[in-house]
């Protein structure tokens, strides 16, 4: 099951490209926003979406402005813009879109363009598994992608994602977490906490940079693994 999301002010073309979906693809959740301003208030971080198609050319609150307020929330959306009348430029790929679409797109051409971000949906969610964790009383389900790193708790185990007050709890020990982690980019930095090496931005000697300026000390007992880790990270980078 994916959710969509599509954010444009005209309700004639989200229906038109609804349609073309669900002729393409059955477990679709649409989540339809008619300004840009509307999207960012309704945003549910705790049911992220998969895909956003924005138009770039709206009241109020352009596109790129829109990808820059969602991309504070949701920085792992898959992020397509589509407009009639507008073309990209610089600013619309600070927000790192995977697609732009022109609304004059003939409806063969569009269904092609909703295969391929359909194709690269499927590959997003094998690469990061879903996780069931708490947020106070209530259980919900988030991506490993939004994870910045997990550290051990009084109880389990806790989540913390880019803002250090969005976090989960789990009952799960924190090698569990790992064994379900490892292969998609975590790894020991402390002996309590695994981090997302997708989010390291600098390893200095005795400490570890997030890409939102959060530090974590590595261990010494840990050091040698996780720069090792690391640098295979970046080298793979690289390579793709």
């Amino acid at each position: 099951m994916f959710r969509v999301g599509i954010c444009d002010d005209d309700a004639m073309f989200i229906q038109y490209i609804k349609r073309l979906f669900c002729e393409l693809y059955e477990e679709i959740t649409f989540c339809e926003y008619l300004s840009g301003e509307e999207l960012i208030e309704k945003l549910d971080k705790n049911q992220p979406l998969d895909l956003l198609i924005l138009d770039i050319l709206m009241p109020g609150m352009d596109g790129n402005k829109t990808a820059k307020e969602f991309r504070k929330q949701c920085p792992n959306t898959l992020l397509v813009f589509c407009s009639g009348v507008c073309t990209p430029t610089t600013e619309s790929f600070e927000t790192t879109p995977y697609r732009f679409w022109l609304k004059e797109y003939t409806e063969e051409k569009m269904k092609l363009e909703i295969q391929a971000v359909l194709k690269k949906m499927q590959e997003n969610q094998k690469e990061s598994p879903f996780i069931l964790v708490k947020k106070g009383n209530q259980m919900v389900k988030i991506s490993a992608n939004q994870v910045y790193y997990v550290a051990i708790a009084k109880k389990g185990t806790v989540f913390y994602c880019g803002d250090e007050k969005e976090t989960y709890t789990s009952t799960s020990k924190l090698a569990e977490v790992y064994g379900r982690l490892k292969e998609f980019g975590f790894v020991y930095a402390h002996n309590s906490y695994i981090v997302n090496l997708k989010y390291v931005k600098v390893v200095s000697l005795k400490e570890l940079e997030f890409d939102n300026g959060k530090q974590l000390t590595i261990s010494r007992s840990r050091a040698k693994e996780f720069r090792k880790a690391f640098a295979e990270d970046v080298a793979h980078k690289y390579e793709r």
